[in-house]
């Protein structure tokens, strides 16, 4: 099984395969498996993505996403959805 620095260099790897990606203000973090992903995204697909792309990599026993969207036309922050299964849910 990979270990928690391996996983974050495999989704660090293939996010840098895509421009799409945040290049500032976007942290990933990996412990026992569970991928954090905190930062600022400017479109809310971008969220959906990141996610895909963390599950998808072997050892990711689950995400919790912390992405703030902000808006850029109107400026509104709007948080993450934060639900008891999206902690809790495993992946596989």
């Amino acid at each position: 099984m990979a270990g928690d620095d391996e996983i974050r260099e495999r989704i660090l790897a293939e996010l840098a395969k895509v421009s799409w990606v945040p290049r500032d203000g976007l942290a990933i973090t990996v412990a026992d498996g569970i991928v954090g992903l905190d930062g600022v995204i400017l479109d809310e697909k971008e969220r959906a993505a990141l996610r895909v792309a963390a599950e998808n990599v072997p050892g990711v026993r689950a995400v919790e996403d912390r992405l703030v969207w902000v808006e850029p036309v109107s400026g509104t922050i709007i948080d993450a959805p934060h639900t008891a299964a999206d902690a809790t849910r495993p992946l596989r």
